[in-house]
C-alpha cells in the first residue's frame, strides 16, 4: 500500500487545476472560431439574398447566373478551407453541387463583407 504525503497531494491539485485552466482554453478557443466561421457563412449568405449584389460581386456572368438560379439553397461547409493573402479571406463553400470561393474583407470585430465570388 503506497501512502501519499501531503505535498504530493497539493502537486496533485495544482497540476489538476493547470489541466483542467488549458482545456476550459482550448474550449473557449474553438467556440470563438466556430461562431467567427458562422459569421463568415452568415455574410456570404447574406449577398446571395441580394440578385443585384449578385452581378456586382460575381467574377464572372456564369457565376452570376447560377447564384440567381441557386440563391434560396442553402450554403455548405465541406472541407473548411480558409486562407488570407493581405487582407482579403478566401472562403471556400459549396451552393448545391458547385463549389464556390468567397472573397471577403473584415468590416470589424464580428462583421465581413463579400467582395467577390468565384465558381468552379
Amino acid at each position: 500500500m503506497m501512502i501519499m504525503n501531503l505535498s504530493n497531494v497539493v502537486v496533485t491539485e495544482i497540476y489538476g487545476g493547470i489541466l483542467l485552466f488549458v482545456i476550459a482554453g482550448i474550449i473557449i478557443v474553438l467556440f470563438i472560431n466556430d461562431f467567427i466561421r458562422k459569421r463568415m457563412v452568415f455574410a456570404c449568405e447574406t449577398a446571395l439574398r441580394d440578385r443585384e449584389k449578385i452581378s456586382q460581386i460575381s467574377v464572372d456572368n456564369e457565376t452570376a447566373d447560377y447564384l440567381r438560379r441557386n440563391n434560396n439553397h442553402e450554403l455548405h461547409r465541406i472541407d473548411e478551407m480558409i486562407s488570407k493573402k493581405d487582407d482579403i479571406i478566401r472562403y471556400k463553400l459549396c451552393l448545391k453541387k458547385r463549389s464556390f470561393d468567397f472573397y471577403l474583407r473584415k468590416q470589424n470585430l464580428w462583421n465581413y463583407k463579400v467582395i467577390a465570388i468565384k465558381m468552379y
